[in-house]
């Protein structure tokens, strides 16, 4: 299983769109109330902020910066520290406002996303998180923490926008450039580790052999196993060298064609003039563009007011070795 895959459930904080201070220029200070710097105490009971009086004390930080993949806290540069205690901070106030609107994730909606993970990568997760020294019951409640706040921002933001055919129809009409679709063409393949290889397999092709057949046996390309099929693709998609097929006449064979790769033999098997994308043919990817759009607005928007009426304090300088 990809720990990366995992990841996403260990800290979605880092996933979930804006940093805790993104709506505010660069060179305006953070909206942190600054306290002192803390003595020489356990960091089971250090604070390095407050939310609403709820705090993250520097254990927490330590163990959820190290569960979520990164160097260990002492070796980490200070601003990656204080951007992912950012993360932390919004994070905590996502779930305790999806907690204040009395949403509920029960152990069944756990385990059937962990169920849906352990099918997905075919592995168990246990076994990988132990693999990385990750407790399991901890993760398992970042979790329970992540589908909190996906409920809130799906409830608060995301179904409340829609996206009507009148604006579909107009961002069509207004930005006709996106819909232009180039030649394009549909080629087979087979390559050759040698000139000498690829000058034999000409001679077979020469003799009517089958393209398909001879692409199975002879390239080694990873597309040899479905005939050598490249699929689709204007000009510019492949390495120059592949713009040798856009002047072949349709079902004819290239010469040989010199590459990083290797020797190429190309076949065209099929060539598609250029046009425009039909509205109904471009309409889903419309309508997701702009709901996204709006998605993305609303929930800054919605994050701002959030954070206007959170009571936090923050002291980055805890974060220090």
């Amino acid at each position: 299983m990809n720990i990366s895959r995992i990841t996403k459930y260990i800290a979605p904080a880092l996933f979930l769109g804006l940093l805790f201070f993104s709506c505010r220029k660069k060179d305006e200070p953070a909206p942190a109330v600054p306290v002192a710097a803390a003595p020489t105490v356990s960091a089971d009971v250090r604070v390095v902020a407050t939310v609403n009086g709820d705090p993250i004390t520097l254990a927490e930080f330590q163990e959820r910066f190290n569960r979520a993949g990164f160097k260990p806290e002492r070796e980490a540069e200070q601003e990656v520290k204080e951007e992912f205690l950012n993360r932390l901070i919004e994070r905590k106030m996502l779930v305790r406002e999806a907690q204040r609107r009395r949403i509920k994730i029960g152990l069944p909606d756990i385990n059937k996303r962990i169920e849906a993970l352990r099918v997905d990568q075919g592995k168990d997760v246990k076994d990988v998180l132990a693999s990385q020294g990750i407790d399991f019951e901890k993760w398992k409640n970042d979790v329970w923490e992540d589908m909190m706040i996906e409920r809130l921002v799906e409830r608060e933001v995301n179904r409340r926008m829609s996206v009507s055919s009148s604006e579909v129809r107009r961002y069509y009409q207004e930005n006709p450039q996106e819909f232009e679709k180039p030649e394009q063409v549909r080629v087979r393949q087979i390559v050759t580790a040698t000139e000498a290889e690829a000058r034999k397999v000409l001679a077979l092709l020469q003799e009517k052999k089958d393209f398909s057949a001879l692409a199975r046996e002879k390239s080694t390309a990873p597309e040899a196993g479905s005939g050598g099929d490249l699929g689709y693709f204007a000009m510019g998609d492949m390495p120059a060298e592949f713009n040798v097929v856009f002047g072949l006449p349709k079902g004819e064979i290239s010469g040989i064609v010199k590459s990083p790769y290797g020797f190429h033999i190309f076949k065209l098997v099929d060539k598609r003039g250029a046009g425009r994308i039909s509205l109904d043919e471009a309409y889903k990817e419309i309508a997701v563009k702009l709901r996204q759009e709006k998605e993305d607005r609303q929930y800054k928007a919605w994050l701002k007011e959030l954070r206007s009426r959170t009571k936090f304090e923050v002291n980055y300088q805890t974060l220090e070795p």
